[in-house]
């Protein structure tokens, strides 16, 4: 019986059945044999997105040995399906899917490395790229076809049991140009170019692989491998687009509607701006040039501005005191030129844009004039009161200075 399987597996994988693709779900048992390993069963989680689901249980000592696959020789123990048919490698991009479901009492035996979900390189015998649990307890990807490290964790380890994981895979196998893309639940997990793979003939696998059992026995000798149990949704492959990744519509954003506040500020500023613009736009009147009134001589036809004042020898002012009814005579003298008349020789004004007018020289000679004539009022009252005082016989005397000069 054994013999048989493997005589299938040989034909399934062997160079005449190539095709340069697959249009859906053809998978056979992958080196294994025993009936136990691979069952179809009702789902017994009640989690599953279908009724039936796939279920794999790996047991110590299962393993099966062929070339290019010696797996009893190299420590490896399967319970596997794998693609019927391998497609040569091509540019294209293939298309991955299946769900997966680890049970609460699944066990990982370290240093054994359990793999459930591998991409095999027919050419080499190999694992290009492989899902794995390693000594974190996560679940991660990585490559296998050279020495370089290429790793990607895709499931966390407190979220790896009791639920259904959803698993993508979008593959370009290339010596140079290839690419992989994984998505888990919907969420993009890996985003490579690159190396993809070395001889290119890749064919997906998945269910448990124990690799390193060789190892296990030499570090404990006395102990033996868990039997493994998990269940899958059957694998699908596609050399095309299935369209399982759909990409987000593009969302605009909406422009923000303007409040009543944002107007009044908006034909606030436009109306700045425009009384801005407008001042701008007016011409600055242009400067005066000074005009000069030239005095005219007597039987001129010309007139001038002039201003006319009676000249006297003395001039009397009566101010406002508070004293005790005392007048203060404040003399005036305006001497008069022989040369000139009674009336007052014609003053010369130059008239300009920055030249005072008229009447504000004139207001401005009135307000020293008044000034000067309060000065010397109060002076005079202050006269008068050191007078009565010195003859009433009071003799002022002199204030106390604030500062002290013997400090």
């Amino acid at each position: 019986m054994i013999r048989r399987v493997i005589l299938g597996l040989l034909v399934a994988f062997g160079i005449g059945a190539h095709t340069s693709g697959f249009a859906g779900p053809m998978f056979v048992p992958f080196f294994t044999a025993a009936e136990w390993a691979l069952k179809e069963v009702n789902d017994p989680t009640g989690l599953a997105p279908v009724a039936v689901v796939q279920r794999f249980e790996a047991r110590p000592g299962q393993c099966i040995s062929s070339p290019p696959f010696h797996d009893c020789e190299r420590g490896v123990e399967r319970a596997e399906l794998g693609q019927a048919i391998v497609p040569r490698g091509s540019g294209d991009s293939h298309w991955y899917r299946w769900q997966v479901f680890f049970p609460q009492d699944f066990v990982t035996a370290y240093p054994v490395r359990n793999r459930h979900g591998q991409f095999v390189d027919h050419g080499t015998g190999e694992s290009a790229w492989a899902f794995e649990i390693g000594s974190t307890g996560a679940l991660w990807i990585g490559s296998q076809f050279d020495d370089e490290s290429r790793y990607f964790s895709v499931i966390n380890e407190r979220d790896l049991r009791g639920e259904w994981h959803d698993v993508i895979v979008e593959g370009v196998w290339s010596r140079d140009k290839g690419k992989l893309n994984v998505w888990v639940n919907g969420q993009k997990r890996v985003g490579y170019k690159g190396a993809t793979c070395d001889r290119c003939r890749i064919a997906l696998t998945y269910g448990i692989a124990r690799h390193g059992v060789g190892k296990f026995k030499e570090q404990y000798p006395q102990k033996t491998l868990p039997v493994q149990t998990m269940y899958y949704v059957a694998a699908e492959a596609y050399s095309e687009d299935p369209g399982w990744i759909v990409a987000p519509p593009l969302v605009v954003p909406e422009p923000e509607k303007a409040t009543p506040e944002d107007e009044v500020n908006n034909e606030a500023v436009v109306e700045s701006k425009n009384g801005e613009e407008g001042a701008g736009d007016q011409e600055e009147p242009a400067e005066e040039e000074p005009i000069v009134a030239q005095p005219t001589e007597d039987g001129s036809s010309g007139s001038s501005p002039t201003r006319k004042e009676e000249a006297s020898d003395e001039v009397t002012i009566d101010p406002d005191s508070e004293s005790d009814g005392a007048s203060v005579i404040v003399p005036k003298t305006i001497e008069s030129s022989d040369a000139v008349s009674s009336e007052q020789s014609i003053q010369t004004i130059e008239v300009g844009a920055e030249t005072e007018s008229v009447n504000e020289i004139v207001e401005a000679e009135s307000e020293e004039q008044i000034s000067s004539d309060s000065e010397a009022q109060t002076a005079s009252i202050e006269e008068t009161k050191d007078a009565e005082r010195t003859v009433n016989g009071v003799v002022p005397l002199p204030l106390p200075s604030v500062n002290d000069d013997r400090r």
